[in-house]
């Protein structure tokens, strides 16, 4: 079977990235679309993630239980867990608090980057399973 959850990370991803974009260039330039698109991305990003781990605990079952490299495969689960968990208090925060840029915004912006670091932990560990441990790519051995 075709591991799918390479195919759906990008989305979380770069929806992620983007809602970061338009925070910065809200507090730049207070305009209300650039709050919105903020959110928006934020909310998206979110729910992709939903997705993307589902698939790829599902991908996870495709490698035999005493397969070694399930270990690495442990520690980017943890990573995910953590960027969901703060994402979840990001997207909890712009619903609570419309004005959480106001309100608590060295708190939300700390979080914010926190979630920042580790969508590129999260990242780098995925690379690291596919490009160098050959976890996600199909070939008649992934079976």
């Amino acid at each position: 079977m075709l591991p799918l959850h390479p195919l759906t990370v990008h989305f979380p991803i770069a929806l992620y990235c983007l809602g970061v974009l338009f925070t910065l260039l809200y507090l730049w330039r207070p305009r209300l679309e650039y709050d919105h698109f903020a959110q928006w991305s934020f909310t998206l990003s979110w729910l992709s993630m939903l997705v993307s781990m589902g698939v790829g605990l599902i991908d996870q079952n495709q490698l035999s239980l005493s397969d070694p490299r399930r270990n690495e495969i442990d520690t980017h689960i943890t990573a995910a867990i953590a960027l969901f968990i703060v994402t979840s208090g990001v997207v909890y925060a712009r619903l609570r608090w419309p004005d959480v840029l106001y309100r608590y915004r060295l708190v939300y912006l700390t979080a914010t980057l926190l979630g920042m670091g580790l969508v590129i932990w999260t990242s780098k560990l995925g690379g690291q399973l596919v490009y160098r441990l050959g976890i996600g790519i199909y070939t008649d051995s992934f079976h």
